[in-house]
């Protein structure tokens, strides 16, 4: 036990404090773990024999890479988990060992392997629909078995379930009906986890951030399902490997596309549709995979106006898309060495014109027109090099590039033509510009000494080039009787140039069967314009199994965020932009507990309870601008620091049988903010919701027919409404109207508000539906007809409110809600 104490401190030493992972042992590993110690010790019985290494990959008999498949030796009880990139390293001792590899939706298979030196052994695993003969303890990333706290793992399976809102599949509402996170407002991709803001979230895709993650404003998410192979989720215990926000790191990976078989579908949905293409280009060496997702909105707006507009004098017009593009394209180049690069494209277009005309007499006539764009998108790229430099040592370097941009142009103009006379126009044209770019590197190295201790460590940098603002305005005046022209133009920009380095190592060990550990340290180096950030993140984990069916487990992190997202609406629109910390500003940071238990009372049932509580510090609001265009010059000098604060204790319940599974969850909550120039002390966030409970179902009915069901009911958001009048001394020449209204004595009356965020709207509850129908074809191909209901029985929520004067000069507060039960309906082909 001496030597156990001696080689914790060595970790410890070597990497400075402790850090979290993604990773867990099987219980039957655990029973095992006396022969750790007695290697630890140096006292093996078998140390005469000599030790070999196993590795290569888990896939599917696609060749599919599967991560976080479970690895594990059925003769020595010695186990371990694939990473992001369905790699496995297993250092196992000489001789015959029964190798066990199972996977959730996959059958359970069992190898003899003859280790008599290093072996690359790849593991293909076949796809079964009877999850019943599943057993969670033997899932390595089970709630029960890993060692961090607060992470999610889903499959395609998961996110693509018999319901889905308007046809469509969307990953970032499937993680909103999760414990600990708030929805925002109805129908919008909002996500708000432990407390943060929707710009606190890290989104990854492939490796690369995601800016702009929503579409329609937020109403579907920048994912598309069918290309989407696994999302890890975290939202407390966040590994070393992530840093850069302060609430939660939603990292989605994408499907490498089928070695062997040319296979795709067509969907056909409410309002978008999709097609999904993979296969090989060179038989198991060279793979695609490509999906292409579009609304058709503008197929239909376009030639309805045209239709209209016919015969009309004043015609209008109103056009909008949205288009998601993924490619990946994979190339082995060996059993130790493979290149992938990951494209994806996203783009929504908002474009609305008005033209106009009206006549005094037969020949004095005005006409104009009014014209708006909105486009906003990104593009992201990742070049990945898998490299297996040893049995035991696995390297993955990637270089990314993204470019996110948001455009707004808007034109008025209007022409006066009286013949003899004169003849006027004005032009008014607004643009406004938004942009940012990140070029850089990722080297991260994953070495496994042996199967109780799991090393990562790497380095990223990125070069980030923001340009939040750019603004031109022209006004022109022309008269008809005077040549010459009255133009004003008006040209702004802003643009900053940021270095940021990151520097991670994580030790995960097992101390003996019982006791888990996971530690390690984030660190950034930001340097903008002449300032230089430096941050020192640590991360610890523990994890305590006192028995095969409960295990504790506590963590601590902290966290550092150096760019911000400046907005003045929860919907997600072109005009918001994204900005980094200045000279005047220090980066966001924040800090976590999180302790919870685990227990697995029986095959069928899975229960976990957490709490957690956070504080961050220099966060960030706007102190006046109200308006949707945000100005981005010296936008430092106009925001306010401030801290928040959050805390709750989560319960997550998991009921599986064969053909009917059903999760359940309540989350207990706290959230609250502090700006000292804003108010005096603690109030509550908008949306602090206190009560979250959720439940969700899946049936399979027959080999036909699926069902799902999600019922969701919390407290509702937090609105700000005056208490009170209060009068003030009439100014002179004051206008009347706006808040403020006329008193007998003659002086004004204003709203007087007490406190931010001091009513709670009404409580917040749905019920959505979905169904599958299922057939194959002689040819055997597969047809789905889907049929969802949003809101199924139509309870109107609270979606805003209105604060009006009655005649007795009292406040009265009006709800409005109006999004009733919503259908969809969508054709799937797959060939």
């Amino acid at each position: 036990m001496n030597k156990q104490i001696l080689m914790f401190a060595f970790c410890l030493s070597s990497f400075g404090s402790f850090a979290q992972k993604a990773s867990g042992y099987d219980m039957a590993a655990m029973r095992g773990f006396a022969h750790v110690e007695r290697t630890i010790q140096g006292v093996d019985e078998d140390k005469a024999r000599q030790r070999f290494t196993l590795s290569g990959y888990v896939k599917d008999r696609n060749g599919e890479p599967l991560i976080n498949a479970t690895v594990y030796d059925l003769t020595t009880r010695q186990g371990t988990m694939t990473n992001a990139y369905g790699h496995f390293s297993l250092t196992l001792s000489e001789g015959r060992h029964e190798i066990r590899c199972s996977y959730v939706g996959y059958k359970t298979l069992v190898e003899t392997v003859e280790l008599t030196a290093n072996q690359n052994h790849d593991i293909v695993l076949q796809g079964d629909a009877q999850l019943d003969e599943l057993v969670v303890t033997t899932d390595l990333n089970s709630p029960l078995l890993k060692t961090q706290t607060g992470k999610l793992s889903l499959s395609q399976k998961d996110i693509k379930t018999e319901y889905s809102l308007l046809s469509s599949p969307d990953v970032i509402k499937t993680l909103q009906r999760t414990s600990g996170v708030s929805d925002g407002m109805e129908l919008a991709s909002g996500l708000y986890v432990h407390g943060g803001n929707s710009d606190e979230n890290l989104f990854l895709l492939d490796g690369t951030p995601l800016y702009h993650t929503n579409h329609t404003f937020g109403l579907f998410s920048s994912f598309n399902a069918d290309v989407v192979k696994n999302v890890d989720f975290y939202k407390s215990g966040f590994p070393a490997r992530y840093g850069g926000r302060l609430s939660s790191v939603i990292d989605v990976r994408t499907a490498d596309g089928d070695l062997y078989h040319a296979h795709g579908s067509v969907r056909v949905g409410l309002l978008d549709g999709a097609l999904h293409f993979e296969g090989p280009i060179r038989k198991g060496k060279t793979s695609y995979n490509f999906g292409l997702r579009r609304s058709w909105l503008d197929l239909l707006t376009r030639p309805a106006f045209a239709i209209s507009n016919h015969k009309r004098e004043d015609k209008e017009s109103l056009s909008y898309f949205f288009h998601d593009m993924n490619l990946k394209l994979t190339n082995i180049f060996s059993e130790r060495s493979r290149m992938s690069l990951s494209i994806y494209s996203g783009e929504d277009g908002l474009d609305s014109r008005e033209d106009w005309s009206s006549s005094s007499s037969s020949t004095d006539r005005d006409y104009g027109s009014f014209e708006e764009r909105f486009h906003w998108g990104n593009l992201n790229m990742a070049l990945d090099w898998n490299y297996q430099f040893s049995p035991k040592l696995f390297a993955n370097f990637t270089a990314v590039y993204t470019h996110n941009r948001s455009t707004v142009d808007m034109s008025d103009k209007w022409v006066s033509m009286q013949p003899g006379k004169e003849n006027i126009s004005t032009l008014t044209s607004h643009g406004y510009r938004s942009s940012i770019d990140d070029i850089g590197y990722r080297a991260a190295f994953d070495f496994r000494p042996n199967p109780h201790h799991h090393i990562r460590f790497g380095q990223d940098y990125t070069y980030h080039y923001f340009k939040p603002q750019t603004y031109s305005r022209l006004d022109s005046y022309q008269d008809s009787n005077n040549p010459k022209t009255d133009t004003i133009a008006t040209q702004s920009h802003n643009k900053n140039v940021a270095h940021q380095l990151t520097f991670y190592a994580e030790d995960e060990m097992m101390l003996n069967e019982k006791w888990s550990v996971n530690g390690g340290v984030n660190v950034d180096v930001f340097c903008i314009s002449d300032k230089t950030f430096a941050t020192l993140s640590p991360r610890l984990s523990m994890k305590f199994q006192p028995a095969e069916r409960l295990s504790f487990k506590a963590s601590y992190t902290m966290m550092s965020q150096f760019v911000h997202k400046i907005a003045n609406s929860f919907l997600d629109l072109p005009t918001d932009y994204w900005v980094p910390t200045t000279a005047r500003l220090q980066p966001m940071r924040s800090w976590q507990l999180a302790a919870g238990a685990y227990m697995k009372p029986s095959k069928y049932w899975l229960l976990s309870l957490e709490g957690y509580y956070k504080h961050s510090s220099h966060i960030l609001q706007y102190a006046s601008w109200s308006g949707l265009e945000p100005p981005a010059a010296n936008w430092d000098h106009t925001v306010m620091d401030g801290e928040g604060r959050s805390y709750g204790v989560e319960l997550d319940a998991d009921y599986h049988v064969s053909s009917f599974s059903l999760h359940g969850s309540y989350t207990l909550s706290w959230s609250e903010r502090k700006f000292d120039d804003f108010h005096d002390g603690w109030y509550y966030d908008k949306f602090d919701n206190r009560h979250k409970l959720s439940f969700t179902g899946r049936w399979n009915i027959s080999k036909k027919i699926a069902a799902y069901a999600a019922w969701t009911f919390r407290t509702g958001n937090r609105m700000t409404v005056p208490t009170q009048y209060i009068g003030l001394p009439n100014v002179p020449d004051q206008r009347k109207g706006g808040l403020n209204f006329q008193s007998s004595d003659g002086n004004s009356l204003n709203f007087a508000y007490e406190q931010p965020n001091n009513i709670v709207l009404p409580a917040y509850h749905r019920l959505d539906l979905g169904f599958d129908f299922h057939h194959t074809t002689k040819k055997g191909h597969e047809r789905i007809w889907n049929l969802s209901l949003y809101n199924a029985y139509c309870h109107l929520n609270s979606f805003w409110v209105r604060v009006k004067i009655d005649s007795e000069n009292r406040v009265r507060i009006k709800n409005n809600a109006f999004i009733p039960i919503i259908p969809s309906f969508s054709y799937t082909f797959k060939f």
